[in-house]
């Protein structure tokens, strides 16, 4: 995803402002994603057209971005399933069922 967005930095620092609708300081979003604080801040005040601060922190402000993401987000999580799942199969073991996986056959 990072020659969409520039970095793999930015990538994950837009994928952290999707998955919460509530606001998050910089240095939250910082250790979240693994990155140093200033570099977080520079990149949020550098996306200010689609990430706005407030006291609280900062916040996705366009909803049509955080649909992208968190769509192509929910995709890789089920690709990695999938992969995790026939990894699993190969070596004889059962895939976990719950949280409203279908069963593996």
């Amino acid at each position: 995803m990072d020659p969409l967005f520039g970095s793999e930095t930015r990538a994950m620092v837009l994928n952290q402002l999707a998955s919460t609708p509530r606001p998050q300081s910089a240095y939250r979003i910082a250790k979240v994603v693994g990155a140093q604080p200033i570099q977080v801040l520079r990149i949020l005040k550098g996306l200010s057209e689609y990430a706005a601060h407030s006291d609280l922190g900062w916040v996705l402000k366009d909803e049509s971005l955080r649909r992208f993401l968190r769509e192509r987000s929910a995709y890789r999580e089920e690709v990695s399933r999938r992969e995790k799942d026939e990894i699993l199969i190969r070596f004889g073991l059962k895939p976990r069922t719950s949280h409203g996986r279908p069963q593996v056959r």
